[in-house]
Parts: structure tokens; sequence; C-alpha cells
């Protein structure tokens, strides 16, 4: 049963110098939210860094005040953080206006649930969230873009960081034999549960809050999707490769092309050099055959 929606959020700004940008939106990501948004002006040597917290959760405040105060030698600037209150109505009628359909494939298509149908033959509907979006970010549209090109039917599917669940809703309508999708993040989790019932998802599925370590006793998957950033894909590499059934297929996203280095380091490191990269914008997806 999906979550209530709460009746306000906050949406939290912090103003940081460009060169910690990265830093800060992974520390974020891992331990408040994991939907943000970069917003720049050109000339300015600020990014804001915008995220969205039901109005009543404020453990993003101690959360950043620690972060800016402990970060082992390195010199952060202290931040400018502004917060207003958002109506969840309100601006459900103003984001709804702006979401639109997106084609991924000639046949692929994702929507949001209030724009009639086509005649596509693979068409996920999603209910948009603050922190969740539709197919539109260049890692989404690339895993979505993999998932279509590779996915067989009858295969296991991993959905790591699973977000609205917009790759598990294509992995269904493919034909997979079953689906876990996981998040820590309790809004995530509520929306992946409410686009599953919009879409009709038939194939015997788990959606769960948590990590990777809700996977410890599953059987190897066919395909293992982990679009999320590249300090947590490293962090638990050894444990997605042993999620992936042999000859089967990981697939890596939410990384820059500053992180090319460092992953495919990882993998050839862990005897696994059998991958390509696909690039959109500044954006890299890789896909692994398992050895």
């Amino acid at each position: 049963m999906a979550l209530p929606a709460p009746e306000a959020y906050l949406e939290v700004r912090v103003d940081v110098p460009q060169s910690q940008v990265e830093l800060i939106c992974d520390f974020i990501i891992e331990n408040i939210t994991n939907g943000i948004v970069l917003e720049d002006e050109e000339g300015s040597a600020t990014t804001t860094v915008i995220f969205y917290v039901p109005e009543r959760d404020t453990r993003h405040q101690s959360l950043l005040a620690q972060f800016f105060a402990k970060r082992g030698g390195i010199e952060l600037a202290a931040p400018s953080i502004r917060s207003r209150r958002v109506i969840h109505g309100e601006w459900l009628d103003q984001y709804r206006a702006s979401v639109k359909p997106i084609r991924i494939a000639a046949d692929l298509i994702v929507r949001p649930a209030w724009v009639s149908p086509t005649q596509d033959r693979y068409q996920i509907v999603i209910e948009p969230k603050m922190a969740f979006g539709t197919g539109s970010h260049a890692t989404t549209r690339s895993c979505l873009q993999v998932i279509r090109e590779q996915f067989q039917p009858g295969w296991r599917f991993l959905d790591m960081g699973c977000g609205s669940g917009i790759l598990s809703l294509l992995a269904d309508q493919m034909g997979a034999l079953y689906i876990k999708a996981v998040d820590y993040d309790l809004a995530a989790v509520a929306n992946c549960r409410e686009n599953f019932d919009i879409n009709g998802v038939k194939t015997p599925h788990e959606i769960v809050i948590g990590s990777i370590e809700k996977c410890s006793r599953d059987e190897p998957y066919h395909l293992v999707c982990a679009n999320i950033i590249r300090t947590t894909i490293l962090t638990m590499l050894d444990r997605l490769l042993k999620l992936t059934a042999v000859g089967g297929l990981l697939v890596l996203s939410g990384l820059l092309d500053k992180d090319e280095a460092a992953i495919s380091g990882a993998l050839r490191s862990a005897d696994q050099s059998d991958f390509t990269i696909l690039h959109d914008e500044e954006w890299l997806t890789y896909t692994v055959v398992r050895k």
C-alpha cells in the first residue's frame, strides 16, 4: 500500500562553490534524498544544489551541519542554506504542467499518468514525484535503452536504487521472470509501489527498503542495474558482480565522464574486462558481461 503524500515539503537550497558540488551531492544522495537538482547561473562561482524533503523531516539540518563541520582535513566553505515550504497540491499542479512524454526508442515511450495512451509496444506510465523523474535524465534514458536492447523474456531483474521503478517497469513489460526493486529512500519505495500499481505489474516481485544487504541470500540475476553514484557503486561492486549470473549483464550508471578511469579500473581489477560504455551528455552507462 502506497504511503500518503506529505501535506507539504521543504525545498532546500544549498549554495556551494562549484569545486565542492560533487562531494556535497554524493553526501546528500547517500544520506538525505536521492533526488537533487543543480542550478547554475552563468558567470557565478557557486552552484545551487536543490532537494526536497517532507516538511516534518528536519534531519537534513543536522546532517548538513555535521558534514560541513567534519570533513577530515578537507576545507569546505560554509554554505548558504535556504528553505521554503511548498504545498504538495500547488507544487504538483505546477510540476504536472512541466512533465511531457519522453521517447526512449522507436517502440518505447515514458509518459505521465495523465497523458493519453499511445500506440507504442512499450508504454511506461509514471506518476512523477518531487524526487523522482520520468526518464528525462541521461542516465535513466541510457539504462532504459540498454534494457530495451538486451533484456530477454524469462530473465531475473534486480533494480538497485530503483527510484520511481521505471527500469523495473520496462523489465516487466519485456517478460521478466522475477523483479526485485531496492531503494533506501522511503519516499522512493512508496512511489515505486504506486507506479507498479498504475502499470498493472504482473511479474512476481519485491519492492524493499534498504540497500544491497537486502539481496544477500538472492539467487543470481540475469540483469542487474545500479543507477546510483560512483562512490556507492565502487563500494558495492564486488557484491553486484556476485549477484549477476555468469554470462548475465551488470549495468552501472549515475556516472560522470570523470568517473571512467575509476570504474573501468575497478572492473578490470575484478577480472571483468568485457564491457561497453554508453555516453549521453557528460554521463556514462556501463554494460558489463559477467565472467
